[in-house]
């Protein structure tokens, strides 16, 4: 799996727990649905995930199952956590949209970048 696939989909997950998972959501403005603030934080969260392996390499760092499962989801849950705290387009209503929001986020990165260290162990 290339980057930009690991990208896209890390932003395609993101956006879609945003929209469907109980516990979270899309703020309003004014009865129109702020798709902006939740695209942005779509793709800041997706880059982030999508860059461990990659920032991982270039930091020249032994990269392990462990390290990107841990950095996977310090991001993913940490994510998730700070919308709960401070709503941007996209709010945690419930322990349960924390939860279901950073689980299914943290697999899809932790999937995501697993593949793309595989990939490069057997160029």
């Amino acid at each position: 799996m290339n980057y930009v696939r690991s990208l896209f989909l890390n932003f395609l997950v993101v956006f879609f727990v945003d929209r469907a998972a109980p516990g979270l959501e899309i703020t309003y403005f004014e009865q129109v649905p702020n798709i902006g603030a939740d695209i942005l934080f779509s793709l800041i969260v997706g880059f982030l995930n999508a860059s461990v392996f990659p920032f991982l390499t270039i930091l020249e760092l032994k990269v392990s199952k462990q390290k990107l499962a841990l950095y996977t989801l310090i991001i993913s849950f940490g994510a998730f956590g700070i919308i709960a705290l401070i709503p941007f387009g996209v709010r945690v209503v419930s322990f349960l949209g924390f939860l279901v929001g950073g689980t299914v986020v943290w697999a899809v990165a932790y999937f995501t970048n697993f593949l793309e260290w595989q990939q490069g162990r057997n160029s």
